[in-house]
């Protein structure tokens, strides 16, 4: 009998731990070719943001304009906001990422995803697309940002106002 509570005290333990994260086990390659296992890159203070965007579309580079201005002026004592870019861009136009990132100014860290093996995992299908963590891994807001400017502030305001909910 002993050994039954012991046994079931046990899995309650395993499986309350891995309630807790619920980041996968998937390895990444940032911007400079380094391997980091996606969980690297989560938050513990606040709000991961994943911005899934190509390199070929001047929307996704709009967007990125504006949601950096927005993100610029939000209040990070009060929410702290962590943005990683996820590109999606193929072997041809990969090289193109490094540029761009640099040329705008953004210091957010950025993921390599050519084979889209993250944008599987999270349905993503036609960028710019945004899914927002909370520290475990959970998924607290999802959009498709089609708009450039409009949708990138209007967005970004409701992912604030979502993971206030969850605090």
């Amino acid at each position: 009998m002993r050994r039954l509570y012991i046994l079931i005290a046990t899995l309650l333990v395993t499986i309350g731990s891995n309630a807790q994260n619920q980041w996968p086990q998937l390895t990444v390659r940032d911007m400079n070719g380094r391997v980091k296992n996606l969980s690297d890159y989560a938050s513990q203070d606040g709000v991961t943001l994943f911005v899934f965007w190509k390199t070929c579309c001047p929307n996704n580079i709009t967007m990125l304009e504006e949601l950096y201005e927005k993100w610029s002026k939000h209040n990070h004592d009060d929410m702290p906001i962590h943005i990683v870019l996820v590109a999606i861009d193929d072997q041809r136009t990969a090289s193109r990422v490094r540029p761009i990132v640099r040329t705008q100014g953004w210091d957010w860290p950025v993921i390599m995803d050519k084979n889209e093996d993250l944008a599987r995992l999270y349905h993503i299908i036609i960028p710019p697309q945004w899914i927002a963590f909370d520290p475990s891994g959970q998924v607290i807001f999802r959009s498709k940002v089609s708009n450039g400017m409009l949708d990138s502030a209007i967005y970004f305001d409701e992912m604030v106002k979502e993971a206030r909910k969850t605090q």
